[in-house]
């Protein structure tokens, strides 16, 4: 039995296909397709997970420490001497 499409990659393919689809071939059109779809999927995804307004986005801390550039006011090299 054949899937049957989601309507929101119909509305959207549509509107490509409508704005764009004089200068693309039928090979390019259906490699859109396939991301509109893969783009559909992945908001779904992201719609199923259920924030508070107090969740935070997530800040990493990456620390990082180059030792072989001097740093300006720190080292003599910085301060012209």
């Amino acid at each position: 039995m054949p899937e049957t499409p989601n309507p929101e990659v119909v509305a959207l393919f549509a509107l490509i296909a409508n704005r764009y689809g004089g200068r693309l071939t039928t090979e390019q059109l259906d490699e859109i397709k396939k991301m509109i779809e893969g783009q559909v999927e992945m908001a779904r995804a992201l719609r199923v997970v259920k924030l508070s307004n107090a969740d935070e986005p997530l800040q990493p801390f990456t620390p990082y420490r180059n030792d072989t550039i001097p740093h300006p006011t720190l080292s003599p090299e910085g301060r012209g001497m």
